[in-house]
């Protein structure tokens, strides 16, 4: 008794040391989670590290002493962890429990008086994520109206482990057959034609039991949501011996071309159902008649026109794919078999197919033409639309239509494609290489395009000419470059010849007269001699018998005469008179005989001519051309005007006459000397007033002696060829008169006195002989 008070004392005294040391414990403190990740549906234990005070536990009516209790709650995100152990003030256990969904977690601690730690995403649930269905189970065989035995479909990592779900997921099972009814392994014998199972989160799978009345190879398939179908067989029937090979499972809709299609052959017995295949197996042998068709036994296999391959065991289903990349209204198949145990053939089977195009992978573009492509002239074209395998497809609907590199003037600029075809004619603008591109506007990586094709410039419709440049000078060659440009203003390929003309000039004064034959564009220098005060060279397609409807024209331009090379002096036409001015045109001209506009200062000359005879001998001031006014004081039968500047040089073609001018007075000659008895001889010769001898003089004149009297005869006889002679002229009245030196002949003509003349005849006694 004294034992039991005093341990009710001990534990007193040690409730009152724990109150008095721990009236205020500290709040409990999370620092770490171990470890701090978990895969999603697995339960895990977790050691939580930080300071944790316990409260003391004291049960007075009793005599064990006081204990540590375990009060703390430990949660990870919204659950409640289970098994949670005090280990010590430093740390804590517990379990986080399968359920917790994937992400990162707060982990929070809180004592009994409900002061709580919380360490923030401290733990994390990894989900290993669900990549597939599996049917863990074989291939089953099973009695008609029987249950099989069970089945598991399970979700797999990526590993291939099971993989629980992190959400709730639908998992969907259903037969081909019509007869097939499923249930789910103990809810029953509740037959479903599709049976549908929610898994929760945690759970990886379900089991489940097939049962069917109709014999045969029968297809079970599993879907779930964002992942791929699966499918199992299971044999219903009596598996008698085989018989016949059949295709049992061949699509009711086309083919697409170039996408793989699931076939089934059965092996089957007398009764339509399921055969038991010999140990040795059969051999099956299948075939395809397309040559663009194949077939292979799974995706990772190459597929082949023709298989032959050994079924054997409970493998009396072959699953196959068949491929073909040509679009075809029927396509066989066949299959045949072969027991290698009895060396029998099975009954064969034979399916046909059909083969539709697959999309709109691309368009052809073909140039139905073989000639040369110009621009401006159409061109055929077939657009066809065509799928990955270069089956036509029945695309219907607008296509665009383009050139690379652009053509702005490419036509046309779509076109409306029935049932994948669709012919158009195209022109094209610009001269260079040039595919022709097609493009679905909805889907810019369906197109196509032609090889390149050359475009040559179309038809010439009109010529270019280059401008001139005026003025030119006569005789100076200028280029000019004439194109042939058809209607886009390409340079045309067809070959020309251009006939050339200047208007306002005279012929002979162009040249060239023709281009000569050209293609595209020439260059070619062109020379006007005539010089004109504005002309413009005419340009006509053809020749100026058989022009051509192709012509232009350059704009106004004016040519200039060259540098002086000659003058020329026009002819005097008929004979002038001496002393008499006379007109004379002077013309400076170039090579070509255009006036030209230097000036010159000229020097004029006459043939046969003195200087002083002549006037003027000098013209200043001279340009391009002058009526001159001469003078020739020198009569004469032929002469002619010549001029001089510089180099320059002219002179009148022909020759004209200079006669003399009127009588003036007569030209006497008279003996040096003679005495009173002499009889001497007298010649009178008219002249004009630059001693001009003029022949035409047909008149007499009277003769005196001054200051003496008359002499012998008085009057001369007419003039002939404006000359007379007087062979015996005496002087009356003259003897002892002698010497006089100069005793004054005075001659006047008979009708006019004004025409008088006077000549000192030398009066000597005597004088000396001549000889």
């Amino acid at each position: 008794m004294r034992f039991r008070t005093g341990m009710h004392f001990l534990a007193l005294a040690l409730l009152t040391w724990v109150l008095s040391c721990g009236a205020q414990p500290d709040t409990p403190r999370l620092q770490a989670v171990s470890p701090e990740s978990t895969a999603f549906g697995t339960p895990e234990r977790l050691l939580l590290s930080g300071s944790f005070a316990p409260d003391v536990a004291v049960d007075l009516g009793s005599e064990a002493p006081p204990s540590l209790e375990n009060r703390f709650e430990v949660r990870i995100g919204s659950e409640r962890a289970y098994a949670v152990r005090f280990r010590s003030r430093d740390a804590l256990e517990a379990t986080a429990p399968a359920t917790l969904p994937p992400g990162r977690h707060d982990v929070t601690v809180t004592d009994a008086q409900g002061r709580a730690s919380t360490l923030s995403g401290a733990f994390e649930v990894i989900d290993r994520g669900v990549h597939r269905l599996v049917f863990v189970t074989s291939m089953r065989a099973a009695r008609p109206g029987e249950w099989t035995e069970p089945i598991r479909i399970e979700l797999r990592d990526l590993s291939g482990q099971p993989a629980p779900t992190a959400t709730p997921r639908v998992l969907r099972v259903i037969s081909d057959s019509e007869s097939g009814r499923f249930a789910r392994l103990g809810q029953g014998e509740e037959a479903q034609r599709e049976l549908e199972v929610t898994l929760a989160p945690g759970e990886s799978g379900v089991d489940l039991r097939y049962r069917d009345t109709t014999p045969g190879y029968h297809t079970l398939e599993s879907s779930c949501h964002e992942l791929p179908p699966i499918a199992q067989t299971v044999a219903v029937g009596r598996l008698g011996p085989p018989t016949a090979v059949r295709f049992t499972r061949v699509p009711t809709s086309p083919l697409v071309a170039g996408e793989p299609v699931a076939l089934t052959v059965d092996v089957l017995d007398s009764s339509g159902g399921p055969a038991s295949l010999p140990a040795t197996g059969i051999q099956l042998t299948l075939r395809t008649n397309s040559p663009a068709g194949g077939l292979a036994v799974s995706e990772s296999d190459p597929s082949h026109p023709a298989l032959t391959l050994v079924l054997q065991g409970s493998q009396g289903r072959l699953p196959l794919l068949y491929k073909d990349t040509r679009s075809a209204a029927e396509v066989w198949l066949s299959a045949s078999g072969f027991n290698r145990d009895t060396y029998g053939a099975l009954s064969p089977h034979t399916v046909s197919l059909a083969v539709r195009p697959g999309a709109t992978q691309r368009f052809e573009v073909l140039r139905t033409g073989t000639g040369p492509l110009q621009a401006g002239v159409p061109e055929r074209f077939i657009l066809t639309s065509l799928d990955a395998w270069n089956n036509r497809t029945p695309y219907t609907g607008t296509v665009r239509l383009d050139t690379s590199p652009p053509d702005p003037g490419f036509s046309p600029g779509d076109v409306e494609l029935e049932v994948g075809m669709a012919a158009f004619n195209a022109e094209f603008s610009r001269v260079q290489r040039v595919s022709v591109v097609a493009e679905d506007p909805h889907a810019a990586n369906v197109r196509g395009a032609t090889p390149e094709l050359t475009i040559q410039a179309g038809p010439p419709t009109h010529l270019a000419v280059s401008p001139v440049v005026g003025p030119q000078l006569a005789g100076e060659a200028f280029l000019l470059t004439l194109e042939a440009l058809d209607r886009f203003g390409n340079r045309a390929d067809t070959p020309l010849s251009v006939t050339l003309s200047a208007s306002g000039v005279p012929e002979g004064a162009l040249s060239p007269t023709t281009s000569g034959t050209f293609t595209g564009a020439i260059t070619f220098p062109v020379m006007l001699t005539a010089a004109v005060e504005e002309t413009r060279i005419n340009l006509v397609e053809g020749t100026v018998s058989e022009p051509g409807a192709l012509r232009t024209t350059t704009g106004g331009f004016a040519v200039l005469p060259g540098a002086t090379q000659r003058f020329v002096v026009e002819d005097t036409p008929g004979a002038q008179t001496a002393g008499v001015p006379f007109r004379v045109r002077i013309r400076a001209v170039d090579t070509y005989g255009n006036t030209t506009r230097d000036v010159h200062e000229l020097e004029l000359d006459a043939q046969g001519v003195h200087a002083h005879q002549f006037s003027p001998a000098r013209y200043t001031g001279f340009q391009g051309q002058a009526d001159v006014e001469l003078t020739v004081l020198l009569a004469l039968s032929s002469t002619r005007l010549s001029v001089v500047s510089g180099n320059a040089k002219g002179q009148q073609p022909g020759t004209f006459a200079v006669n003399p001018g009127a009588v003036a007075r007569f030209q006497p000659q008279v003996p040096p000397c003679i005495t009173a008895s002499d009889r001497w001889k007298l010649t009178l010769q008219a002249v004009d007033n630059w001693n001009n001898a003029v022949t035409s003089y047909v008149g007499t004149a009277r003769l005196a002696l001054s200051p003496f009297g008359p002499l012998s005869p008085s009057t001369t006889p007419p003039f002939t060829g404006g000359t007379v002679t007087l062979p015996n002229v005496t002087l009356n009245d003259v003897a002892g008169r002698e010497p006089q030196s100069c005793l004054e002949l005075i001659i006047t003509d008979s009708a006019d006195a004004r025409k008088t003349v006077s000549q000192c005849l030398n009066l000597q006694l005597s004088c000396p002989k001549r000889q």
